[in-house]
């Protein structure tokens, strides 16, 4: 049996990055839980918690209702401030990263036509299964430098 997918988001908004601790639901899909933590986006305070978030087990939810499942996706809109995912797409950036036998993968989003999240395709970056988690927190840190502020 193969490694399991191991992910995190980190959610930049008002020049602060935001990692949520993950679940997953019985469907394999993840979903955003607290608690989340807030850090200055730097190499220094992003290794720490991104390697806590992406090496921790991932929680088991049981089959959430409609109504559980709107609250978790009101998580971070509420804990950023931004009230929603239309506003928190429009003025923040997410970074997802994944972690799988076959190394890392690293997704970073653009705006769609209607201006929500989608991840470019063209900024789709992977990495060797050994290489240092810093590596890839600095191409990300990188990418944030080209992004208007």
């Amino acid at each position: 049996m193969g490694m399991k997918i191991r992910m995190t988001e980190i959610i930049i908004w008002d020049e602060k990055a935001y990692i949520a601790s993950n679940a997953c639901v019985p469907s394999g899909l993840f979903t955003s839980i607290e608690p989340v933590f807030v850090v200055n986006p730097t190499l220094g305070e992003l290794i720490p918690v991104v390697q806590k978030v992406l090496f921790s087990e991932h929680k088991l939810l049981p089959q959430l209702t409609r109504d559980e499942i709107k609250a978790q996706q009101g998580l971070l809109p509420k804990i950023t401030g931004a009230r929603s995912w239309k506003r928190l797409g429009q003025k923040g950036i997410s970074y997802i990263i994944e972690l799988t036998e076959k190394g890392f993968l690293v997704e970073m989003s653009r705006l769609d036509s209607k201006g929500r999240w989608e991840f470019d395709p063209n900024k789709r970056t992977t990495f060797l299964p050994d290489t240092d988690l810093s590596v890839v927190i600095q191409a990300i840190l990188e990418d944030l430098k080209t992004r208007p502020k």
